[in-house]
């Protein structure tokens, strides 16, 4: 068996979530049968368990990186966090929350320049990104495209089977975009796409 170590990122210029979970792997892999459980073939949530595919959550956090700061500051601000994040969690993959225009065109514009960050510093470190919008997101993590902050994240506290996530939600919506590449990658490898 391997591990399979997902960065997810919940980008912000203000403040940046991020989770790394890891992946137990087995090397080969083969898609389940008509005699395997239903919740296996058919279900859209992240599951826990032991063994194959058990998922486990590194660490996750979020920065500050300073309200009073200009924006170029912050965004070179974040550019030392990722590098710092890669080095230290060494991750295959990068997963990464599309913008989201529900607040306002500025918060839209703020959070597409800090995923232009991410976007440029995974792939100068030769990573691929995969992002996700939000409603794929809680429909992966929790079930339903409409669920609330709340209900994510429970379903990810238990996905991961810890007694909670510290720190802000930006924390909590880092481990949600972590889980939700986690499944996509199941999906893909057993034919549920």
């Amino acid at each position: 068996m391997g591990a399979l170590r997902i960065l997810g990122i919940d980008p912000g210029t203000l403040v940046v979530g991020f989770a790394c979970v890891e992946v137990e792997e087995a090397r080969a892999r083969r898609a389940p049968s008509a005699e395997a459980p239903m919740a296996l073939r058919a279900s859209n949530l992240v599951r826990a368990g032991g063994g194959e595919g058990r998922v486990r959550l590194v660490e996750a956090g979020a920065v500050r990186l300073g309200r009073s700061a200009s924006v170029g500051d912050r965004l070179s601000r974040l550019v030392t966090e990722l590098e710092s994040w890669i080095e230290r969690f060494a991750p295959h993959e990068v997963a990464l929350e599309e913008a989201f225009c529900g607040k306002s065109v500025q918060s839209a514009l703020r959070i597409g320049e800090a995923r232009g960050v991410v976007l440029a510093t995974a792939h100068r470190s030769g990573l691929v990104v995969h992002q996700y919008p939000p409603a794929r997101i809680k429909r992966r993590v929790a079930g339903h495209g409409a669920a609330s902050k709340e209900a994510v994240s429970r379903m990810a506290v238990q996905a991961l089977g810890v007694a909670g996530i510290d720190g802000p939600a930006d924390a909590t919506d880092a481990v949600a975009v972590a889980l939700c590449r986690v499944e996509e990658r199941r999906a893909v490898t057993f034919g549920r796409v």
